[in-house]
């Protein structure tokens, strides 16, 4: 089972606007609510507030803040579980789900200690010294039940498990738990069988039985997952399939076992998993306190009599102790996203509107309303860094807009070409109307030729060609030419690695990744050429594509090798490929090599390739090759390693640029997780300077640019640290003299 990291998480202390509304007259006095922006202070500490209570204030988009409500409890209430509304610039009220920032992550895993069964079973060691939860059953059956912290009407749910060497043996997968009498389970039986039962007020129906070898007394693996109306069921990692139409009865967030009467089953780990999802607004983690913990009286709108709340952590509802004439407190942690799930964008003066309802359809209010208007810090892009190891962006058109290529959210993989006309301190996505209909941006190469970016799109089964025109194109700007172009179809990639040039007569080339290196050439007059290979004599798999034009239509490629070789071909002006050229040796020989070659940079003025290229103790080093000569000898361009397979990305964090006939490189030094800048005076690369830190980062993206007093400078994408997750691209730049 797949096992989740732990995220980062960063939140910046900011200012917030709220206004007040209290449609009940319960009471003479009314509730009180108040924003905290440092999301770092303790549950029931008296600061890090923003402003008084009930004062107008501003949030800032992807940074997350707490809301803190009084309110008063009452025995009419229909309901014990409570939840939080929200909506828009005045529209609809909706509920406010659960999904954390900046990873959007529905995925629980518990190992045999922390099993979230309550207290039930016992903590033992088998023969093979591995630690177990063991749950017996004695006279009747005994269900252990988990409610997942956000409703799983799509879930996947799976155990790790051992039965006992003993007589009847058996336990239940229990799912889309509702009470004993409406329930559904999947009954694993050692006798060889699996049978998926659906249990409607009392009554259990038996949908399907499968044939399985269920054996005893070893540690197996079944999963089960629910997507839309079938369910799939997995046993032991894909030795035995298979699915039935299923609907679910009722809502429910509550999974489990049920163990039958004198059974005893052993489990060593659980996971559950539900569908992510990146809304405009959400419930997020309170790494500050955990979820549940009491809350003290801190605000004074109410003067009844005070019953101890609930602090909120990733959770949709939160239990009200009902007590009349009395008031509790809660406190929820939001996050609003610049970029939300469909491509939706949040804009400055939005406003968002929060109140504490009955978990239930139509209930009323139950707390005052507090209205926070969304401010879109300088220079921030928010939305998902391209798992990309080629060119990004951002690119200047000549009129001095920038652009950039990258996705929504995490949970949402839409092609984006976002743009920017103040210089980088505010972008929103262009002709999102028209964007492509190919998603997985893990293999993206761009290149800007005039008032076009022609892009390379490599999924797992095929490759793709893009053409974006950009604002200063004469008579239609800002628009997609064209999108999914099919330049190769092939068979499963092993992984996805592609590259672009764009030749000065119009022709393309595109190297990509499939069982091997493959080129493919578009020809003037559109037409792609059958894939051919770049190194059929190969002993060791390439991957890591990069490619740069040189003089007389001349394409230089470079790439790594799975033996821990980088290597170099050039593809003549007639389409003849050179005999590979090893570049160097040591790059490593592990997955997490891919990619260990930067983008290239062509000098024309000096006819001058640069290469850099990582070596497996992280360090990046430089060779160059000049008239078609001799390649240089090597040059360390950084002493320390630099972040690679950031993310699972196979790529290191870093790229190079040439800005004024100087080759630089902007990279995440694997120490500090600090976004670093160097450049080569004569023959030595210089000591690095500071550009970004304390980040955590994990990406970065450089173009020259030049400034509105034509001033030069390097411009760059970063991640301030989302770790895959969304919501912390920025951009910066900075100014350099001349060679």
């Amino acid at each position: 089972m797949r096992l989740v990291k732990a995220w980062a998480r960063r939140a910046l202390v900011s200012a917030v606007t709220a206004t007040l509304y209290w449609p009940l007259s319960a009471y003479a006095d009314e509730p009180a609510f108040r924003v905290r922006a440092d999301v770092s202070a303790p549950l029931n500490a008296d600061d890090g507030w923003t402003g008084e209570a009930n004062e107008p204030v501003t949030v800032y988009a992807d940074q997350p803040f707490r809301l803190r409500f009084e309110v008063p409890l009452s025995s009419d209430a229909k309901s014990t579980a409570l939840g939080l509304d929200m909506r828009r610039n005045g529209g609809a009220w909706e509920h406010v789900e659960a999904h954390d920032f900046p990873y959007p992550k529905r995925e629980v895993d518990f190992g045999p200690g922390d099993l979230p069964f309550g207290n039930v079973g016992e903590i033992i060691t088998d023969a093979d010294a591995e630690s177990a939860l063991r749950l017996t059953a004695q006279d009747s059956h005994r269900f252990a039940l988990y409610p997942a912290p956000w409703p799983i009407p799509e879930f996947s749910y799976g155990l790790v498990f051992k039965l006992p060497n003993t007589k009847n043996r058996q336990f239940d997968l229990v799912f889309a738990y509702v009470d004993p009498q409406n329930h559904a389970r999947l009954e694993i039986d050692a006798n060889g069988q699996i049978r998926v039962v659906q249990v409607i007020e009392g009554d259990a129906r038996l949908l399907k039985t499968h044939d399985a070898p269920i054996a005893t007394g070893i540690w197996q693996q079944i999963e089960i997952e629910l997507e839309g109306t079938e369910l799939e069921v997995n046993f032991q990692d894909d030795e035995h399939v298979f699915s039935l139409p299923f609907s679910l009865m009722a809502e429910s967030q509550t999974v489990g076992v049920r163990v039958p009467a004198g059974q005893t089953l052993d489990l060593k780990e659980m996971t559950v998993e539900g569908v992510p999802s990146s809304p405009r607004a959400s419930i997020v983690s309170a790494n500050a306190f955990s979820q549940g913990d009491s809350t003290e009286d801190l605000l004074s709108g109410l003067a009844s009599p005070f019953t101890p709340g609930q602090g909120i952590s990733l959770r949709e509802t939160a239990a009200m102790n009902v007590r009349d004439g009395h008031h509790t407190e809660i406190e929820w942690p939001i996050v609003i996203r610049r970029f939300a799930q469909g491509a939706a964008l949040n804009e400055t003066g939005d406003v968002f509107e929060f109140r504490v309802v009955e978990r239930r359809e139509a209930a009323a209010p139950l707390s005052a309303v507090a209205s926070v208007t969304l401010q879109v810090p300088d220079y921030h892009l928010g939305g998902t860094f391209v798992e990309a190891p080629g060119r990004i962006g951002p690119w200047q058109a000549a009129n001095g807009d920038l652009f950039f290529i990258m996705e929504p959210a995490e949970s949402d993989n839409k092609f984006m070409m976002v743009m920017s006309e103040d210089g980088g301190k505010s972008w929103v996505e262009v002709d999102g109307a028209d964007r492509p209909e190919t998603g997985d941006l893990e293999a993206v190469d761009g290149r800007r030729v005039a008032d076009k970016i022609f892009i390379l799109h490599q999924v797992t089964e095929a490759v793709y060609l893009h053409v974006f025109q950009t604002s200063d194109h004469e008579t239609e700007p800002d628009r997609w030419l064209s999108t999914d172009e099919l330049a190769a179809s092939h068979a499963d990639a092993i992984a996805q690695n592609g590259t672009l040039v764009v030749r000065e007569d119009g022709s393309l080339v595109a190297v990509f990744l499939s069982d091997q290196l493959y080129m493919t050439i578009r020809d003037v007059d559109g037409d792609w050429s059958a894939p051919t290979p770049i190194a059929p004599d190969a002993t060791a798999l390439n991957a890591g594509p990069q490619a740069v034009l040189g003089k007389n239509n001349e394409v230089h490629l470079a790439y790594a090798s799975m033996d821990g070789q980088i290597w170099y071909q050039c593809l003549s002006t007639d389409n003849t490929l050179s005999e590979p050229q090893i570049i160097s040796g040591g790059a490593g020989i592990d997955e997490a090599d891919f990619g260990a070659v930067l983008p290239l940079a062509y000098s024309g003025e000096t006819d001058t390739l640069h290469i850099v290229y990582r070596l497996e103790d992280g360090a990046l080093w430089e060779r160059t090759l000049t008239n078609d000569s001799e390649f240089s000898s090597p040059r360390l361009v950084t002493t320390g390693p630099v972040i690679t397979d950031a993310v699972d990305s196979q790529q290191p964090a870093a790229d190079l640029v040439l800005a004024g006939g100087v080759p630089h490189v902007l990279f995440v030094d694997e120490e500090t997780r600090s976004i670093w800048s160097t450049r080569r005076a004569g023959s030595e690369w210089e000591a690095p300077k500071l550009q970004v830190d304390g980040i955590e980062g994990s990406w970065v993206r450089a173009q020259p640019v030049s400034g509105p007093n034509g001033e030069q400078r390097i411009a760059y994408v970063y991640d301030a640290g989302s770790e895959g997750g969304a919501g912390l691209n920025r951009f910066a730049f900075y100014e350099f003299e001349g060679p």
